[in-house]
């Protein structure tokens, strides 16, 4: 990969709150793609620029008809008429499995843990659907395989594999600088100062936790000032919500932890700024792109992005329960007590920083996660599988070296690789991977008693490892309504 560090920055406006810029140089995105930023990219019109909040198709959570109608009678029965194994009950195909069912039930009894949402694959053939227990805590609706949950951090992997798919057609490069393609600068208070250090970032760096950049987006919550900024013209909330390209500039005033490239460091942040490329280059919002591009063709139906959600939609996934949504809801676990309740957004357990929707908001369920999982080597294919697992070593502050590839943590096992990734928020768990022996899982619970979601991690895994031998009359894709 040819070096870019002696690249001269680009120049691009710094837009000080406050400050005698004219409303044109504030509003986001006044300056343009510049021509030839992007080998192979399609020539875009001058000043065109992707407005990715102000698309009237907001995200919707699909409707639970939406999600089953398309099943086979079997599958559709096998939700509709829950077993019960020792008062927890079961969903999903094949009807038993007591090698996986008893543990998992097990599990969930002697931690509490509400409910569990998983699917196995093997070689890219669907192995195992399962739902188990309730879909909150507070309610009595049981999980399905199909039920959508918050996948949390799994996002990022979403927002890494829509980078590659523009690097995969020839409109993006690994070495492209991110902030050359977005031509954005800093949303800075009056005499706050800007590290241009961040103009030396290259987009693999965003994709590998390598760009120097903050993580816990979090930290950026100010509604005060976004609502001062937005009263100026400086910047527009949607939903009173500050939108995600002026989530990245508000965060370009922190200063980069190391020079780009140099060391390992988990960045919320740098997934947020890639998010933002996707769409640029892209030409939609992250939400649509990732639909359309890479879960279309993989008969993905039900993808969301809270980030996204009208306000009706939004308020009822903000309650406790989420009876009137077809989504698992969040448990804390209360370690003292020994027992769940509900996530309470009155306890600060939600955050109302901008949701950010590329590195944490995604939705998805257990199936559509373990058909993304499952056919990463395809999408990329094999040139981007080798950058995606054969990353040079790259070590953290403690000088620990981090097995990260391109939006994936690598594992190597006899010569093969594979990849996983989780996901975690106070009150529930994601878990996906593609194992170097070819089975995939994706797992969703919704509880945080880690230790309680490590042993059913584990549980998936060795049933994986005994699959072979067990026989199972395992689903097709088909009985989930995928093409094959």
């Amino acid at each position: 990969m040819p070096d870019r560090t002696d690249r001269t920055p680009p120049d691009v406006t710094i837009a000080r709150a406050g400050s005698a810029l004219t409303r044109r140089d504030l509003l986001v995105g006044s300056a343009t793609l510049a021509a030839g930023a992007l080998a192979g990219s399609k020539a875009r019109a001058v000043g065109e620029r992707v407005d990715p909040f102000h698309d009237p198709a907001y995200s919707l959570l699909p409707p639970r008809f939406a999600l089953v109608d398309r099943l086979s009678p079997s599958a559709r029965q096998a939700q509709e008429k829950p077993r019960s194994i020792n008062g927890i009950r079961v969903t999903g195909l094949p009807d038993s499995v007591p090698e996986l069912d008893d543990k998992i039930v097990g599990i969930m009894a002697g931690s509490g843990i509400p409910g569990v949402s998983l699917a196995l694959a093997k070689n890219d053939a669907l192995a195992l659907t399962r739902g188990y227990g309730r879909a909150s805590v507070a309610g009595n609706v049981p999980v399905e395989p199909t039920m959508p949950a918050t996948i949390m951090s799994v996002s990022k992997t979403v927002t890494a594999m829509a980078a590659l798919t523009l690097v995969r057609d020839g409109k993006l490069r690994l070495n492209d600088l991110a902030f050359e393609v977005l031509q954005e600068g800093p949303l800075l208070a009056p005499d706050q100062p800007f590290d241009r250090r961040q103009y030396k970032i290259e987009v693999h760096h965003l994709m590998s936790h390598t760009s120097g950049l903050f993580n816990a987006v979090e930290t950026l919550n100010d509604p005060p000032r976004f609502q001062a900024l937005a009263q100026r013209g400086a910047i527009r909330l949607i939903h009173g919500r500050i939108g995600q390209n002026d989530l990245v500039r508000v965060g370009m005033n922190k200063p980069l932890l190391f020079n780009p490239g140099e060391k390992f460091a988990y960045s919320g942040q740098g997934m947020q700024v890639l998010a933002r490329v996707v769409e640029k280059v892209g030409g939609r919002r992250l939400d649509r792109y990732i639909q359309e591009e890479m879960f279309d063709p993989l008969g993905i139906r039900s993808y969301y992005v809270v980030t996204y959600l009208n306000d009706p939609q939004y308020d009822a996934f903000m309650k406790p329960n989420r009876e009137a949504l077809y989504a698992m809801a969040p448990a804390v676990f209360d370690k003292t007590r020994n027992v769940h309740r509900p996530r309470l957004a009155a306890r600060g357990e939600y955050m109302s920083w901008g949701q950010a929707d590329a590195c944490g908001w995604g939705s998805l369920n257990a199936l559509d996660l373990l058909r993304f999982v499952s056919a990463v080597p395809s999408v990329v294919g094999a040139t981007l599988w080798r950058h995606l697992t054969e990353r040079p070593p790259v070590f953290n502050d403690a000088g620990k070296p981090c097995p990260f590839g391109l939006g994936w943590v690598v594992v190597e096992k006899d010569g093969r690789k594979g990849i996983n990734h989780n996901g975690i928020r106070p009150g529930e768990r994601s878990f996906t991977a593609l194992r170097p022996d070819g089975g995939s899982l994706a797992i969703l619970i919704n509880s945080d008693n880690d230790m309680g979601v490590r042993r059913i991690i584990a549980a998936a895994g060795e049933l994986l490892d005994r699959l072979d031998s067990l026989h199972l009359q395992s689903p097709r894709w088909q009985d989930y309504g995928f093409a094959t």
